[in-house]
């Protein structure tokens, strides 16, 4: 059975799920964009090798949320991974992203290449770039949105089953049943219902998106091997930039797999964690 960890880092404290036993291959883990940890319920008890500690986000489960002159940017997750890594006393572990996550860590391999021993990116890896033509206009959006979203509160649902369906068919959409795995670490029951714990300021505008170019360097600058593993039916597929992924990395293997987005949480954890073991194994 997984445990219950809690990391007290500057101004913040953080969550985790642990998997797998001192010893093993060490792996943070990080989920995507309003999900947490449990986002991997289904495949860390498939990788017993490994000793997974899986994240809840700042601002996401059971961690705190960002002082309130704080933003949810990717280079402030990445400084939350170091931060972990420092408490857990590792100098090196393996690094493990869905989505959202997978982009911080691959910003922070690229960062800090002499703390990861190996990449491991699903469903995303490059953070969603924009044009540098574009900043005034998206700094703008996002200082409205910061406005906007002031101590602003989740919709409250009548009903656990409403609040399971809404999350089904979501911005990112996942089947009923993974979304009833990443309600055991989001969904409170508050007066009048039920309510997804997730920080709204995370539903605003990035005020600085990093350019193709920027997300070219951190990318250049990852010295570990990297393994990709995409769905069949990602929403990146049609990114140009990802079109670039393994000619990115001086050592990246990409897999793609049946499924969609979620698909780590819909059916294809097995396949996912063997391909995964398969690459941890190999000598660097």
């Amino acid at each position: 059975m997984p445990a219950e960890r809690r990391f007290d880092i500057p101004g913040l404290h953080l969550a985790a799920r642990v998997w797998g036993n001192r010893g093993g291959c060490r792996v943070l883990a990080s989920h995507g964009w309003l999900d947490n940890a449990g986002s991997f319920d289904l495949l860390a008890p498939r990788l017993p090798q490994c000793e997974i500690v899986a994240l809840d986000a700042a601002g996401h489960g059971f961690s705190g949320s960002r002082s309130p002159d704080a933003e949810y940017n990717l280079w402030q997750d990445a400084g939350d991974l170091l931060d972990v890594q420092d408490a857990l006393g590792w100098q090196r572990c393996t690094l493990l992203g869905h989505s959202r996550g997978a982009a911080i860590s691959m910003l922070f391999a690229g960062a800090f290449p002499e703390r990861v021993d190996k990449l491991v990116l699903v469903e995303g890896g490059l953070p969603l770039t924009g044009e540098a033509e574009d900043a005034p206009r998206n700094l703008a959006r996002a200082l409205q949105d910061r406005r906007m979203l002031h101590d602003r509160q989740g919709r409250v649902f009548p009903e656990r089953g409403r609040a399971i369906a809404e999350r089904a068919q979501g911005f990112t959409k996942v089947t009923e049943a993974a979304a009833e795995i990443l309600a055991r670490r989001s969904l409170r029951e508050v007066p009048g219902g039920f309510q997804w714990h997730a920080d709204q300021r995370l539903k605003g505008a990035s005020a600085l998106r990093f350019t193709a170019d920027h997300a070219r360097a951190f990318a250049r600058h990852v010295k570990v091997p990297v393994l990709f593993v995409f769905a069949e039916d990602s929403p990146f597929s049609s990114r140009p930039l990802y079109r670039e992924t393994t000619a990115l990395f001086p050592d990246a293997e990409l897999v793609t797999l049946p499924g969609g987005h979620h698909f780590h949480l819909e059916g294809a954890e097995a396949a996912i964690a063997a391909r995964i073991a398969e690459f941890l194994a190999r000598t660097p």
